[in-house]
């Protein structure tokens, strides 16, 4: 479990951003007004930063016309209390946006992105043949400098397209089939299934550090079982694989799951998948089990701000309490939002999901 920060500590919010590896200037240090880091699973995390860019002494412009931010550098940014922080992102400038209003002083917003950017650029059309879905993520961050941790698919695929598309467009594609999520962190890509176990980073309370929390428990998208039905091109014939409740894995500490639920409600029900173009039974098995259990995480979502905590990052296990036995326990984190500025201090706010009651 992650160490909390807690008492006096929480006094004392800090931030330190770093360009290209240095420490910013004084001089631009001062003129510093806010940050945002958006942390997300399903799009390429982005920052925010905001400086006033107009001397008043000699009544021109500062940082929109020097060169210190030029398009591509690279951007850390650590977040936390007095001395002791904790980077929330690395990302690359990618586009500048000057504020010109006759009711405030002008200012320069900084925005890029973190590296999954780099998938976005440009389309594609080209063929893997005998790989696994890991190896083609392998081949495809390393062209574009990234390192790759990956969950091993196990199964060879005959033949993959990617069809004029992007390569986050042709990951995300591949990762939905599979149930996994695509996600970066400095020059790591991790191509893996949700990682919903009970290694929580630790407790938030309503009425302690969490201040607002809205969660939603809806069974609209829930069915007690997942088929998969393909076609097998090299037997010429079609595959039916299926995953339903008892298979969800990990409940995060409930006792019962949102198909189990469903079916209890509402009798028995599943959604079929066609039409897919399969090289195996067992990548169907895989597809069919992958997709249940990423539908089952949407029986309870929600949203919530609470006291900024730089370890709160996309892709862990929170603990919420204080709100009631149904809704309290373990949530999987899917977006974070830091947000800082001396006027408002350090808050963070998130998304979560939970499979389980």
């Amino acid at each position: 479990m992650s160490k909390k920060p807690s008492g006096e500590e929480l006094l004392n919010p800090n931030i330190k951003i770093l360009l290209k590896g240095k420490n910013i200037s004084p001089e631009l240090a001062a003129d510093f007004v806010s940050v945002k880091v958006y942390e997300d699973l399903e799009a390429p995390s982005m920052f925010e930063l905001k400086f006033v860019t107009w001397d008043l002494e000699k009544l021109q412009f500062t940082w929109i016309d020097k060169e210190v931010f030029e398009l591509g550098d690279t951007v850390e940014i650590l977040m936390g209390y007095e001395n002791n922080l904790q980077t929330v992102m690395v990302g690359e400038i990618t586009g500048l946006e000057p504020e010109f209003s006759q009711d405030t002083t002008p200012m320069l917003v900084v925005r890029g992105h973190d590296l999954r950017h780099r998938l976005l650029r440009g389309r594609q059309t080209k063929s893997f043949t005998k790989m696994k879905d890991s190896d083609i993520v392998s081949q495809i961050a390393r062209g574009k400098g990234l390192t790759a941790k990956v969950e091993d698919t196990k199964v060879k695929l005959e033949y993959v397209l990617q069809r004029n598309q992007t390569d986050w467009e042709f990951l995300q594609e591949r990762a939905a089939r599979l149930g996994y999520e695509v996600a970066v962190d400095n020059k790591t890509l991790y191509f893996r299934p949700p990682d919903n176990g009970e290694q929580k980073l630790f407790t938030i309370t309503y009425g302690d550090d969490l201040q607002d929390f809205q969660p939603r428990l809806s069974t609209m998208n829930q069915v007690d079982q997942v088929q998969v039905q393909g076609w097998l091109p090299k037997d010429k014939k079609t595959v039916l694989a299926k995953a339903g409740a008892g298979k969800e894995g990990n409940k995060m500490g409930g006792s019962t799951s949102g198909p189990k639920e469903v079916q209890k409600a509402f009798g028995k029900s599943s959604d079929t998948i066609v039409n897919q173009v399969v090289s195996s039974k067992a990548e169907a098995d895989k597809m069919s089990l992958g997709q249940f259990k990423e539908r089952s995480l949407d029986y309870i979502t929600g949203e919530g701000i609470c006291q900024g905590y730089s370890n709160f990052r996309a892709g862990k296990v929170i603990e919420i309490t204080g709100v009631g036995k149904k809704f309290g326990g373990l949530y999987y984190i899917i977006n974070v939002e830091h947000s800082y500025s001396e006027s408002q201090g350090y808050k963070t706010s998130f998304t979560v999901r939970r499979n389980a009651t």
